[in-house]
């Protein structure tokens, strides 16, 4: 197999890079003015993606793209993760730019897949904000559906598993794909929760979104447990931590409860003020009343509150 150009590896490579840093610096899901910012390569700034242009390279590449991009229409009211875009062989779908495979922007990436080369993904979830996952690879490319198959790996292992045996790659790829959903599924829920919260904590109001959490009110592997916004609720990490283990509880009315066995504990001020200070109050709750908690869920949740604790 033929491979990439040295040049466009150290631009990938330094892409890479510079994203892993903004995501350890503000999260897994990223602003596009974040993603605006670039990167720096030998005193030369770069461009993650363009704006208006799903698939992008810069200027300084030679064969391939850097990265694709999805986006969330501006207006839409929902986080986005949906399934219509995912093939068979459970492979994202990423459509062609126009219905041409000839055209410009297509041939990056049918180039992309004849070398194998790594690509950037930015998975809109919700207008103005992204999910990058990376490295991902062009699979397939479908002349049908006018679409790529598009596939995730894990950088090291993926790079092991070409050394090793080139027949394990795709079944990688094939989980590795599998777990990025997830992922995406969970970040959609996240980015809607804190949205409909104001980006605070329903319990204490705490506003720092890093230290947030979209906590489910029915987990998700119950059957009814949707990555909804009316089985979730803001929560920071302290108080998550608290609901998931039955320390803390929520009345169908939205009233804080503890535990009983935290109600005895005798400690600092982290547990006076931070925990016991809330009990009897209210929820913070969204003002629309379609984006509340379901008070069915709450109800249920509260009553395997109550005989765990």
């Amino acid at each position: 197999m033929p491979a990439p150009s040295d040049n466009d590896q150290a631009i990938r490579l330094a892409a890479f890079n510079a994203l892993q840093a903004l995501v350890d610096r503000h999260g897994e899901v990223l602003s596009w003015d974040r993603i605006a910012e670039g990167f720096q390569l030998h005193g030369e700034q770069h461009l993650f993606a363009n704006r208006t242009r799903g698939i992008f390279w810069p200027r300084q590449m030679q064969e391939t793209a850097l990265s694709i991009k999805t986006t969330v229409p501006r207006g839409s009211r929902e986080a986005r993760y949906d399934d219509d875009n995912v093939a068979s062989d459970g492979a994202f779908l990423y459509k062609f730019q126009g219905t041409d495979v000839e055209g410009r922007d297509n041939r990056r990436l049918v180039r992309a897949q004849q070398l194998d080369a790594p690509l950037i993904y930015f998975y809109g979830i919700e207008p103005g904000f992204y999910r990058p996952l990376w490295p991902v690879y062009i699979s397939d490319v479908d002349l049908a559906s006018h679409s790529f198959h598009v596939m995730v790996s894990e950088p090291e292992t993926a790079r092991q598993l070409f050394v090793a045996d080139a027949k394990l790659l795709p079944l990688e790829r094939r989980y590795t794909t599998v777990q990025a959903k997830k992922r995406l599924h969970q970040a959609a829920f996240r980015q809607h929760v804190l949205r409909a919260y104001d980006h605070r904590c329903a319990v204490c109001a705490f506003p720092r979104t890093e230290l947030l959490d979209g906590a489910h009110i029915l987990p998700d592997r119950d059957e009814r447990g949707h990555a909804e916004v009316s089985n979730g609720l803001a929560l920071c990490r302290l108080h998550h931590g608290a609901f998931d283990t039955n320390l803390m509880g929520f009345r169908p009315d939205g009233i804080i409860e503890l535990a009983p066995s935290l109600l005895a504990t005798r400690d600092g001020p982290t547990l006076e003020h931070a925990l016991k200070g809330f009990v009897g109050k209210t929820l913070q709750t969204p003002r629309a009343r379609e984006l509340r908690p379901n008070v069915d869920y709450l109800e249920e949740r509260y009553e395997r509150f109550r005989k765990v604790g």
